[in-house]
């Protein structure tokens, strides 16, 4: 079973890092290589490998989550230091732990000086202006700017995710306007964590609705985008009561899954993004307008179906037959993709309170 995409991303920080931190060593210390060489080398490896892997887990699978609770509420400079704050903590605390359990007649770290504080600070602090920059654009898309990747636009084969909000309108006319838009940070969050877990990027939020994409690659793939679909249905169940006691009623979503061959490329000038154009991103959106039409919660196209091979554990298809879409010339083959068991998504009744999804749109 392969890991998930949190801890891939993990370890290969944690690799990195020890390479790097292990050839910087190495470099601070020229006249003691030869016999030297190795030990210095992984001496600054072990503590690089501490350090990235300590700091992009918390990250990951720490802070991540926590930002959908008490932390979603402190402005971005405040979490910027107390999120140095912990970082600062921890390199140094490795650093000396690795000093303490690594000592010798040879020993080539001295103690922690106000230097190496300073140093660690400064780095604790660019690590989180550059994790909240790639939050602010989305993972990925910093780099791919600063490469160039799509500086010419380029065509990619890409499964496509649409989710969205049910009973948005008569949701935003109970809450009003804050709330419901304390709602739709909340619904986002726990959408696109399930979708992060999956290996997925979040393409845009546009409105209530989210637009998540997975590169594709010749052949069969996984079934990540089902897996995240089905996994983000889960987490709403299970914060049902959260949601209820705090909005009044339980969040739900429609979905489509599509995919195609899409132009992905960089669009705008004083605000910039990573835009993807093509007839994939339009069939997509019209599969997630029929979802309300045959009143069903997950519709995907047969196009998909046969790019991803075996369902995920727990999800079952049905086929709908060939189908009119909105603006298509052409019927579309779906199918509509269910739990297994009827109802397994949803572990407790809807409140009194909870909005018929059939009442609105």
């Amino acid at each position: 079973m392969p890991l998930p995409s949190s801890l891939r991303t993990v370890l290969w920080i944690a690799l990195s890092s020890a390479l790097l931190a292990g050839l910087y060593v190495c470099a601070e210390n020229p006249s003691r290589l030869g016999e030297e060489a190795i030990r210095l080398f992984l001496h600054g490896a072990l503590i690089g490998c501490l350090i990235g892997g300590s700091l992009s887990a918390l990250d990951l699978l720490i802070w991540r989550r926590a930002e959908g609770g008490a932390l979603r509420r402190l402005p971005l400079l405040a979490t910027l230091g107390l999120r140095s704050i912990v970082y600062l903590a921890i390199i140094i605390l490795v650093q000396v732990v690795i000093n303490h359990i690594l000592p010798g007649p040879h020993h080539e770290f001295g103690p922690i000086t106000f230097a190496d504080i300073v140093f660690s600070l400064t780095l604790a602090v660019a690590y989180n202006l550059l994790l909240g920059i790639n939050a602010l654009l989305g993972p990925g898309v910093l780099f791919s700017f600063v490469a160039g990747r799509y500086h010419h636009p380029r065509m990619e084969e890409r499964a496509l995710l649409f989710i969205d909000l049910r009973s948005s309108t008569a949701a935003a006319e109970l809450l009003g306007d804050v709330r419901f838009l304390d709602l739709l940070n909340r619904f986002v969050f726990d959408v696109s964590l399930a979708i992060a877990d999956a290996g997925g990027k979040i393409h845009k939020y546009v409105g209530d609705e989210v637009i998540a994409t997975w590169r594709l690659k010749p052949g069969v793939n996984e079934a990540d985008c089902v897996r995240a679909c089905f996994a983000a249905l889960e987490r709403l169940a299970a914060a049902g009561p959260a949601y209820e006691r705090e909005f009044g009623f339980r969040a739900d979503f429609r979905a489509a899954l599509h995919c195609g061959s899409v132009a992905v490329g960089e669009l705008g000038h004083l605000k910039k993004e990573i835009a993807l154009i093509g007839d994939a991103m339009n069939t997509a959106a019209r599969i997630l307008d029929a979802c309300r039409a045959a009143e069903v919660r997950v519709l995907a196209s047969a196009a998909l179906i046969g790019r991803i091979g075996a369902l995920p554990t727990g999800v079952v298809k049905r086929a709908l037959g060939p189908l009119p879409l909105r603006g298509k010339e052409h019927l579309v083959e779906i199918v509509a993709l269910e739990p297994a068991r009827p109802g397994a998504e949803r572990t407790t009744p809807a409140p009194a309170r909870y909005i018929d999804p059939a009442s609105t749109m």
